[in-house]
């Protein structure tokens, strides 16, 4: 398996305003498209289930600059159909585990991997706040 970076040149004839940027914690700044949200900006490649990878990650690629309570429906949502974990927090622990096991096989220049390495520790930060969340 590996992961690549669909850059915004050239992505479905895309324009400028279909997309907007967000800050990373390394000052880098990354392009989201505005309503792609499970094809766009990463792929992952190399198995069966490339596809549905492809569409978790974006989604959580996409929640960065939401807000905690984007998090918490993305979270909602993902554990009613996906993950089937108890809790916002167990399935925060699952999302974590996931993004630990994928983020190593970043495939592009330097300069890439840096930032989507980046970008997958934002998203690892931002489940972390839901580990020691109450459960309702």
């Amino acid at each position: 398996m590996h992961i690549i970076w669909k850059r915004p040149d050239g992505f479905q004839n895309a324009q400028p305003e279909d997309f907007r940027r967000v800050a990373l914690s390394n000052g880098a700044h990354l392009w989201i498209h505005r309503l792609e949200k499970d094809w766009y900006p990463f792929q992952v490649n190399g198995d069966w289930e490339g596809q549905q990878q492809t569409a978790r990650l974006n989604r959580l690629i996409n929640l960065l600059g939401s807000d905690q309570q984007d998090w918490r429906n993305f979270l909602e949502h993902c554990n009613d159909d996906d993950l089937k974990e108890e809790s916002l927090p167990a399935a925060a622990a699952h999302l974590m585990a996931w993004v630990d096991e994928i983020k190593t096989a970043v495939k592009g220049e330097t300069w890439e991997v840096h930032i989507m390495q980046c970008a997958f520790e934002d998203v690892r930060q931002r489940l972390a706040s839901f580990l020691a969340a109450p459960t309702p």
